[in-house]
Parts: structure tokens; sequence; C-alpha cells
């Protein structure tokens, strides 16, 4: 391997590691108090944790094709 070129492994986790800020983000909204903040965080964090689920899922079939694997997502 390329001693320039980062291991893709340690190069898919330090992206994930950057990201996951934004996902407990959402988590910790999602756990707000419906009467305290009402339901629009609520459903905020819902969009945020579906945007973070699809954002893994690209990651790993992006990863995957990179590996000679398929995508089929």
């Amino acid at each position: 391997m390329d001693q320039k070129q980062p291991d893709k492994l340690t190069l898919k986790d330090k992206i994930i590691i950057a990201f996951r800020p934004i996902e407990q983000l959402f988590q910790i909204m999602d756990s707000t108090s419906i009467e305290l903040y009402g339901e629009l965080t609520r459903s905020y964090s819902e969009v945020g944790i579906t945007l973070c689920k699809n954002f893994r899922q690209r990651l790993d079939a992006i990863f995957d094709m990179q590996n000679g694997g398929s995508s089929d997502e």
C-alpha cells in the first residue's frame, strides 16, 4: 500500500469520529421533554437521526465499493 495513502479503515473511522457529535446532538434532541420544548424539537431530531443513518449507510457503501464489494444501496 502506498505510504501517502491512508488506510481506508482508518479513514472511515476518522470520518465517523468527526461526525459523531452531530449524531449525538440529534440523539439528545430526541430525549428532550415534549412538555418543555414541544414536539418540534423531537421532529427535528427524527429528521436528523434519519439523515445520520443514511450517511452511515452511504459511507459503508462507498468504502465497500472501494474494497471491491458491490453496493446495491
